[in-house]
């Protein structure tokens, strides 16, 4: 049985108590499978809206524009009471979105959860945000069930026979169980040997031990009846979705029924005198039912003897009947009688009504309720809030970059806390928000609109102390100090600033302060509205309203604060210079009811809350404890790469709204980036079209609430370069006669020597090989880790003491610090960086002879230390480290430079020529490089570090420019399900597009096509809306950024061989797409161009008169 509305309040303190009843999940799916319709229907088994609106209200999606669009853009969270025999339950559900546009907020719901429901549509199958989403599911351990949604489609659209059907959705269970095994798979073969026996040691314990229950519960004539039908007793595995394990339902979430393999064994166990487990086992399979001899066997080998199977025969058959009953045959009086049948009763409204649909919903629901055959399945198959393993709170509390010893150990303590998911008042609190949202006041039952009054009006100009004044003035002193060149320190400290000055001064001061001070009412007025709530859960402990805690920020070290605790505790003044730890007060704690929510006392672990009062210490996630020394849990798994950018503009007067506005709305949104371009514009960073008109609305309409202007997309590119085109733009070979007309007489090799007072430098730039240049993408995380804590060259003692002496530069860095980095790098880290050094010498040695023993070569990785390009170290003089190598000290006068020389190549590699784009694929082979040297003495000359940075950086710009530049542009992976009559003008958008088709084929048993393509995404504006105009509205398509790809068009071209002087002329004017986009770029960043006002003089018309 399921509760009612009037006590879900207090249904719901009481199941909180016990975590071993509360199930956390949530929804996910494709875009448009079903998901909402689903959750609908659990939300009306509780009395929260009623039974005629599900699938229509559409209760979880609260916002406007989701209505407009009719997809899900926010996960949003439900608790739902279930009660089953003398158990009961609080299930809290999440709907997640299922556009990929969003995806990051499945990823703020996936890791508040236990377990998942994955909706499948049997019409479109496995989709691309199926395979994510399943995944997303195993990257954070956590278990999924699968709905097999809209079964009716097959009944009514696609007009399948019930074998048809049956045989469609075995295949599409396929599909589901071929890449969890892709997974499985993948896993395995990246574990050690230890710890696969390991696992497998664990799972055959645990199969025996329920073998054992299994077998003494099983009746002996069961027994007897497998042994003669040659079933297997033994359960493969949990790992895979099989209907008679009873963790697949079939459904139609919009005519609101389901049902499991179990739900009928039950009801024809009865009427055939068959026995349940029996039943269970194989009404779903190749078994068939045989009459023989007059006894009623089941057997084996249905397809081969062209039987009907037994879900055929016993579920769709009747199934079928109903739906050709109520929507074909449309006869009031065999519906009355079909529904006397099927133990229903038939309101008499109902049986009047001339809607059919009505009709076959309320049938359907009563005969096989959808909600508690859903909720059954969570409660038996989902692990409980209580149920979280050692391992699973090892990966929450520390990346996999890090040893877990690592860390103190009054943090590895905690680990146990996870495990007991205990509620009492002494165990430590910990709560994970995983992202904040806004929800109006009017919600709220217990607020009023004065409730936030007060904690932003207070004069910030009137609160600066005058030691804070002192403090300010003399950061003056030392900006203008800085600015007029006085380094020396000699006396400075005892002038003081002019008057003059010093009004300037206070001005700008005062200008700051009134800005911030706008911004503080604007936010003061925006929360007179709305609330901004944490979507959290309890792993631990109690909270309750009025509590303090400690608010963890993502980069919070528990190592870094261990020793600052007093009793365990930190003041607020230990806290001033701690930016990734404060101390925040709890205002209110609130159960969460889709569209409302209700206040709680307290919230106990295992439970999903809303929490307010926490807005000014979390940004977009946190970690809140009672204990500073709890780690801040581990990033989410995001699958979606923020990559359309745009800028932003308010007029002059509304820019502190504007500024309030992009604040609040980079706290609100956990995938949208919000930063201030070095030209002073604002710019956010969406992940695709959708997502950014909705941040726009929101910004305009919701945060900031004064008209704003868009600039076009600002989409990023790289610059690469490649090696020498063997053929010309005609596809002509470049040889004997179609020879190159403007060669010069060059270097072959392009390499680039500089002599000058810094010293020389000689070396060239050549293209990475491909299969490189895609590890290096790949692994950017662990490059990051490899180049900033695993190799840092310093210089020795002599080299450094006298470098300190001429030039005044700063000490080495601190090489102990840099080799205890190393140290606490984890098992599995430094692993998978051997690994990735294999691969590479691997890629390397495959690419050719050139290329040997280059990985150990490998001096840097850019830009930031962790892009695709690579410099390497060919010069014999200077004898460095590779990157792989631990840190070490060198006695060279080249080591005391080391770090300058690379910074000038990250600098480099960050802003190519052709439009200051960064590089991708470009390898900088350094041959020589050598400083000045006195006459009378071996010591270098004072280089300033400036001097190097600007020598290798204008160095290796020049040799990349030797070498034939191409631009990347980056691309989307467009994947779209269309009927076959409106293919071709589909192929027809995506051609205009500069796009390409990768694959396409017909979905079996249908007129629909799946068809995958690569898109530009400086291409893809206002591409959905376009497709869906060609195909009147058949074609929705999926974008989801893919790769970098190489545009084949030189941005220099000019017709240089024979045949293309012959075909265009000297003054070719077709159009050159790559140099298009070069001046676009160009022209945004206000650098130069080479466009001409008159690009041809004889080509001019008289404008006036249009001719």
């Amino acid at each position: 049985m399921v509760a009612g509305q009037q006590d879900h309040r207090s249904n719901a303190y009481a199941l909180m108590e016990n975590p071993h009843n509360i199930r956390n999940l949530c929804i996910m799916a494709h875009v448009d499978h079903g998901k909402t319709s689903l959750a609908d229907n659990l939300v009306a088994s509780n009395g929260l809206i009623s039974q005629r609106l599900v699938g229509r209200i559409r209760y979880m999606d609260s916002r406007k524009d989701e209505a407009e669009r009719g997809i899900t853009m926010k996960s949003s969270c439900v608790s739902l009471a279930y009660s089953k025999g003398d158990e009961k339950y609080l299930i809290n559900l999440i709907d997640s979105p299922g556009h990929v546009d969003f995806s990051s907020e499945v990823s703020t719901a996936v890791r508040l959860c236990d377990g998942t429901i994955i909706v499948v549509d049997v019409i479109e199958g496995v989709c691309a945000q199926t395979k994510v989403v399943l995944q997303q599911a195993w990257v954070e351990n956590i278990q999924p069930v699968l709905v097999l949604n809209k079964i009716d489609r097959l009944i009514l659209e696609t007009k399948l026979s019930p074998i048809d059907c049956y045989y469609h959705i075995a295949q599409v269970l396929e599909q589901v169980n071929a890449y969890m095994g892709e997974l499985f798979n993948t896993t395995v073969l990246g574990k050690t040997a230890e710890e696969v026996e390991r696992r497998q040691q664990a799972e055959r314990e645990r199969k025996h031990s329920e073998r054992k229950i299994s077998e003494s519960e099983t009746a002996p004539e069961a027994k007897q009846i497998f042994s003669d039908w040659g079933i297997d007793q033994v359960d493969d595995s949990d790992f895979y979705f099989t209907p008679e394990q009873g963790n697949v339902v079939f459904a139609s979430a919009y005519d609101g029924w389901g049902f499991s393999i179990a739900h009928f064994a039950e009801q024809f166990a009865n009427k055939l005198g068959m026995n349940r487990t029996v039943l269970n086992k194989t009404l779903w399979g190749d078994y068939y039912i045989s009459s023989k001899g007059g006894e009623k066997k089941i057997m084996r080998g249905a397809r081969d003897k062209r039987k009907n199977p037994l879900f055929v025969s016993l579920i769709l058959e009747n199934l079928y009947k109903v739906y050709d009953t109520v929507m074909s045959k449309k006869d009031n009086i065999e519906i009355e009688k079909l529904a006397g049948c099927l133990g229903v009763k038939l309101p008499v409204h109902v049986i009047k009504s001339t809607d059919l649909r009505a009709k076959l919903n309320v049938l359907c629901n009563k005969w096989l309720p959808l909600a508690p055959a859903i909720l059954e399945m969570v409660v038996e198959h989902l692990p409980s809030a209580a149920s979280i393993s050692k391992e699973r709170a090892m990966k929450l509390m520390c990346s996999a970059t890090q040893r877990f010893d690592s860390l103190p150990e009054k943090s590895q303590e905690l680990q146990n806390a996870f495990v007991k998911c205990s509620s009492d008042e002494n165990a430590p609190l910990i709560v994970y928000v995983s992202k904040i949202f806004c929800v109006p006041r009017k919600h709220f039952q217990d607020e009023k609109s004065e409730g936030n009054k007060g904690l932003y009006g207070q004069n910030v100009m009137s609160s600066i102390s005058e030691e804070e004044m002192a403090k300010r003035r003399e950061e003056a002193r030392r900006m203008k100090e800085a600015a007029t060149g006085n380094s020396d320190g000699s006396d400075s400290r005892g002038k003081e600033l002019s008057s003059e000055e010093m009004a300037e001064y206070l001005r700008q001061q005062q200008e700051k302060l009134a800005d911030k001070e706008r911004e503080r009412e604007e936010k003061q007025k925006f929360l007179e509205e709305e609330v901004f709530v944490a979507f959290a859960r309890v792993y631990s402990g109690v909270l309750k309203p009025g509590q303090k805690v400690y608010v963890l920020g993502p980069k919070h070290d528990p190592r870094k604060i261990i020793n600052m605790l007093d009793n365990g505790e930190l003041t607020e003044e230990q806290l001033k210079d701690n930016i990734h730890v404060h101390i925040g007060q709890v205002k209110g704690i609130y159960l969460l009811l889709g569209r409302e929510l209700e206040p709680l006392e307290c919230a106990t672990a295992g439970t999903v809350i809303g929490i307010t009062g926490l807005e000014d210490q979390i940004i977009k996630s946190a970690t809140i404890s009672s204990t500073p020394v709890m780690p801040a849990f581990t990033e989410l798994t995001q699958n979606s790469t923020p990559i359309l950018r745009v800028a932003v503009l308010a007029n002059v007067k509304d820019l502190p709204k504007l500024r309030a506005g992009l604040k609040l709305l980079n706290q609100a949104d956990p995938c949208v980036q919000v930063s201030l371009q070095r030209s002073g514009e604002y710019v956010i960073v969406t992940a695709g079209e959708v997502h950014l008109q909705r941040c726009i609305d929101d910004l305009q309409e919701r945060y900031a609430g004064v008209p704003i202007k868009v600039s076009d997309p600002i989409v990023p590119f790289r610059e690469t370069i490649i090696e020498k085109p063997k053929v010309d733009r005609l596809n002509e070979a470049i040889e004997g006669e179609n020879v190159n007309t403007k060669v010069e007489d060059e270097d072959p090799l392009g390499r680039v020597e500089i002599n000058s007072s810094t010293g020389r430098l000689l070396c060239r730039a050549v293209p990475l090989p491909e299969s490189v240049t895609k590890l290096l993408d790949q692994y950017k995380d662990l490059l990051y880790l490899i180049t900033n804590k695993a190799g840092s060259v310093v210089a020795g003692e002599n080299i450094s003491e006298t470098v300190v002496e001429s030039n005044g530069m700063e000490g080495k860095p601190d090489l102990e610090s840099t080799r205890k980095a190393q140290e606490n790098l984890s098992s599995v880290t430094l692993k998978a960086m051997s690994e990735l050094r294999s691969q590479l010498d691997k890629a390397f040695k495959e690419a050719g002879s050139e290329w040997e023993n280059a990985v150990n070569e490998i001096w840097n990785f850019g830009p930031d230390g962790c892009g695709p390009n690579i410099l390497l170290n060919r010069i014999r003089a200077y004898k460095r480290p590779s990157i792989w190598d631990k840190a070490t000290a060198i006695d060279s006068p080249l080591a005391a430079y080391d770090t300058n020389f690379i910074t000038g190549f990250q600098l480099a590699t960050a802003a190519g020529p052709l439009c200051e784009e960064p590089m991708m694929g470009v390898c900088f082979i350094i041959e020589d490089w050598s400083l000045p040297q006195k006459e009378s003495d071996t010591k270098q000359y004072g280089i300033s570090a400036g001097q190097i940075i600007s020598l290798s950086k204008d160095t290796l710009r020049k040799a990349f420019e030797k070498q034939c530049q191409r631009l990347m542009c980056a691309m989307y992976s467009c994947v779209i399900s269309v009927t076959s009559e409106v293919v071709g003008k589909m192929y027809n958008v995506i051609g205009k597009r500069q796009g390409r088709i990768v694959s396409g084929d017909i979905t079996e048993g249908s007129t629909s096509w799946n068809v995958t393509a690569y898109l530009p995404v400086i291409e893809s504006m206002n591409f959905a809306n376009e497709l869906r105009k060609s195909t009147s509205g058949e074609a929705i398509p999926q974008l989801v950024f893919s790769h970098w790809e190489v545009l084949d068009v030189d941005p220099a071209w000019e017709p240089q061989t024979t045949e293309e002087l012959a075909h265009w002329g000297e003054k070719s004017d077709s159009e050159n797409i790559a140099k298009n986009y070069i001046n676009s770029v160009r022209k945004r960043k206000g650098l130069a161009t080479d466009e001409k006002i008159i690009e041809y003089a004889e080509k001019q018309r008289t404008l006036s008169k249009n001719k």
